[in-house]
């Protein structure tokens, strides 16, 4: 760069605080306002991204309370589906495919009185409702009830004891 004074042109003053403080010592004012700036900035905004990482923190936990109620259910309808097949396997004297176990007396017992736990419980709540049919969920309610407190069903082979080696040699 050409010295100005050599165009004709005075030199600029130096600042004259700038010539008697120590090289690098002063600060612009403009920078000096540009960082409060940002320090106002900064603790302005740190409220509300507070508040923004709480929401997203409680999005998270929902979708996650979601995601294994929905993992839950997908593995009762399994375990459901899987029992219902063995079932109309061992009605219909049917072999079970190979490595598949038949569902014990018990495990069948537990899974259909948690079945019927849960649809007392919804039937209840929806008796409960006044948005829903409450009557047709009382009257529900009551069939249950004198469904429980009948004797219990005898249990009728659908095959005789004669018709079912014939049954199987059809079946394979």
């Amino acid at each position: 760069m050409a010295d100005p004074t050599e165009a004709g042109g005075t030199a600029p003053e130096p600042d004259a605080a700038a010539a008697t403080a120590p090289v690098g010592g002063t600060v612009n004012s403009q920078v000096t306002d540009a960082v409060a700036t940002v320090d106002t900035l900064v603790a302005g905004l740190a409220p509300a991204s507070a508040a923004a990482m709480l929401g997203l923190a409680g999005a998270q936990s929902v979708a996650l309370g979601m995601y294994n109620a929905i993992a839950r259910q997908q593995a009762d309808a399994t375990i459901a589906s899987a029992t219902l097949a063995a079932l109309c396997a061992r009605m219909m004297g049917a072999p079970l495919p190979a490595g598949a176990a038949s569902p014990s007396a018990a495990g069948l017992i537990a899974m259909a009185e948690a079945q019927a736990q849960a649809g007392i419980v919804i039937l209840r709540s929806q008796a409960e409702q006044a948005e829903g049919d409450p009557a047709a969920a009382e009257a529900a309610l009551a069939r249950v009830a004198a469904a429980a407190g009948a004797a219990p069903v005898a249990v009728v082979d659908p095959l005789p004891e004669a018709a079912r080696p014939a049954a199987k040699a059809r079946r394979g």
